[in-house]
């Protein structure tokens, strides 16, 4: 039986039927429901043959392409395997920005017609355009189905969502208090069953969003990481929990173990994680029975690689490239996203064939310059910081080799003593006795995306070439 109660056609109450407008979004999440458990080489030959495909139209209609794929030799008729595949160079963010006009294609395959334009946040610092198509936006759907099955979110609940509402004047304020609509997804809610959705911009002070989230009392809370954070330390503080809440379903932001825990502690339901970007749509959701994150292999061809550019090996971690299999208006092909992935030691015990991911680490942290002049990943530094504790948010700024700034927003048990260690735990990973600043502050730094860096580099600079991990 169906996880979802499918809306039918007036007239008509059992078999259910979808409406003609969206029965290929229906069937596409049927494909879905089938290729998932195709063995990991059939997985393969299905993606070997819409990159084929993809290549193809690239190398008529894509200028871009047409020249890389020339200067790289790449015999798209004759694409068999992976490593024929990896012939392809990598294109990065700073790549897409110099070459966006050739990026576009000039013609559509038939039956394909061009939707909406988005642009990413820009939390790497270099904001990248696409442009969207009918048949890219089904698969987007599609897979929304499907991670809204694995997770367990069942859309007739009541969804809470706080996050960057794209609204000025009048409708940014009312955000910013929260709004309602009839359902959480207007092609979402024309298929299946829905109930209400709520939303509040996560620009909102904390406080305010946890008591507009007692007052709508929702199945299912959305948000980003830190925000979560920030408010499951409001739910420990005052040891009342949402007496309704199923499930969170955390997007947009690296989900660490440490916040996964956290979050969950406080507010007594399980975090969901989905791994998915703008350029993209839906990457990789969690697996039904527990083990991390499947890629959606039919939407897009996700690479974890190593230095050198080859597959890393089961159980390693390597950087994220990836390839979407049904965006011909702006193609990426092999693009790098700046995220760390780690590869699963072996297949999934649940019987699906799709790749597995055991931890997505998004856009690394900035690597910091030390005082010595060596360069150092500043990741341990927010794990050590996490430790410490007794503050619902915390930034740390490198204002030069030897300058820090620590700011926090305290919990009521912060004291004298966690700023001493804090001092400590900052010089113990600089190995030298730099100066450290520790302030304490009401409220949070946020980007205009609503998103928020436990550490920056400021003025911004590019690492070294002799950083570590």
């Amino acid at each position: 039986m169906s996880f979802f109660h499918l809306r039918t056609l007036a007239g008509n109450g059992w078999p259910a039927l979808p409406n003609p407008q969206f029965s290929l979004l229906w069937s596409a999440y049927q494909q879905l429901d089938r290729t998932q458990w195709l063995d990991a080489p059939a997985l393969e030959r299905g993606q070997l043959v819409q990159l084929r495909t993809l290549l193809a139209h690239c190398r008529e209609h894509v200028p871009y392409y047409r020249r890389v794929l020339r200067e790289a030799g790449v015999d798209v008729a004759g694409l068999r395997s992976p490593a024929d595949f990896r012939r392809v160079p990598v294109l990065t963010r700073h790549g897409v920005q110099r070459s966006a006009p050739d990026l576009q294609a000039a013609v559509l395959p038939a039956g394909t017609v061009a939707g909406d334009t988005i642009t990413t946040s820009g939390s790497s610092g270099v904001p990248v355009t696409v442009g969207l198509t009918n048949a890219s936006q089904l698969w987007w759907f599609a897979c929304y189905l499907r991670d809204l099955e694995w997770s367990g979110l069942d859309p007739r609940g009541r969804l809470a969502s706080i996050r960057y509402f794209k609204t000025t004047g009048e409708a940014g304020r009312q955000a910013l208090e929260g709004v309602r609509v009839p359902c959480w997804n207007d092609v979402l809610a024309q298929l299946v069953e829905n109930g209400p959705s709520y939303g509040m911009d996560v620009h909102q002070d904390p406080r305010r969003q946890l008591d507009w989230l007692r007052r709508v009392d929702p199945d299912y809370l959305l948000s980003f990481p830190s925000n979560l954070e920030f408010l499951a330390g409001l739910v420990a503080e005052s040891g009342v929990r949402l007496p309704k809440l199923r499930a969170i379903q955390a997007v947009s932001e690296t989900l660490t173990d440490e916040a996964r825990a956290g979050i969950e502690s406080a507010f007594g339901v399980p975090v969901r994680n989905t791994y998915s970007c703008a350029e993209a749509g839906y990457l990789a959701s969690p697996c039904p029975a527990g083990h991390g994150l499947h890629v959606h292999a039919e939407n897009v061809y996700l690479e974890v690689l190593d230095d050198a550019g080859d597959p890393v090996a089961p159980g390693e971690t390597g950087r994220v490239v990836l390839t979407t299999l049904h965006n011909f208006r702006t193609p990426f092909v092999r693009y790098e996203v700046m995220d760390r992935a780690t590869v699963a030691a072996g297949p999934c015990p649940c019987g699906r064939g799709l790749p597995l991911l055991t931890a997505v680490s998004g856009k690394s942290h900035p690597v910091l310059q030390l005082p010595d002049g060596s360069w150092q990943n500043s990741s341990r530094l927010a794990v050590r910081m996490r430790k410490i504790g007794g503050f619902y948010q915390f930034r740390i700024a490198q204002l030069a080799p030897d300058r820090y700034a620590v700011r926090v927003i305290p919990r009521a048990d912060w004291s004298p003593d966690h700023a001493g260690r804090v001092v400590d735990m900052v010089r113990e990973f600089c190995r030298h006795a730099v100066e450290v600043t520790v302030e304490t502050a009401t409220h949070r730094e946020l980007s205009a995306a609503g998103k928020a860096a436990d550490i920056v580099v400021a003025p911004a600079r590019p690492p070294g070439p002799g950083a570590t991990g």
